[in-house]
This record gives structure tokens, sequence and C-alpha cells, in this order.
């Protein structure tokens, strides 16, 4: 993956609402619903390869903070040594 979480973020938010978007535009102000939730969090899942939940694209403030949690290593992931 050569862009940045918030790229491919707002790259995604953008194909979604068909329209641009800046980090600090909410998911819900830019016309959002449970609808458009899922259909984001499908199209993250395939840009970033990682499981997006859609409580998480709806249940922040804005698309930084959508960003800047899927940048950080999931919870799930396996890191213990074997």
């Amino acid at each position: 993956m050569s862009d940045t979480p918030i790229d491919e973020v707002l790259t995604a938010v953008s194909e979604v609402f068909g329209r641009p978007v800046v980090p600090e535009d909410d998911f819900f102000a830019l016309g959002g619903d449970s609808i458009t939730a899922v259909e984001l969090s499908l199209r993250l899942e395939e840009r970033l390869g990682v499981e997006v939940d859609v409580e998480l694209v709806v249940g922040l403030p804005d698309l930084a903070a959508l960003a800047e949690a899927l940048a950080q290593p999931s919870p799930a992931s396996p890191t213990a040594k074997h």
C-alpha cells in the first residue's frame, strides 16, 4: 500500500459519495446512512486489506479519526510469539 491511511480513507469516501471530501468531514454530514456505512466499510477492507467494522465507520467524529483508527494495529491481530 503506497498511500497513507488518510489518503485511502479519503479516496474510498469520495468513491462512495461521488464527491471530494476532506479529513474534517463527518460521515453523517456527508449524507451517510447504514447502507453507505456498509459500502464504505467494504471499500476500505478492499483498499487496506483489513477488516473494517461498520461501527468504526459511523462511530468516529470525522474521517481523520477513522483513518487514525485504521492505522492502529488491530487488537485481534495475533502478535504473540510461538
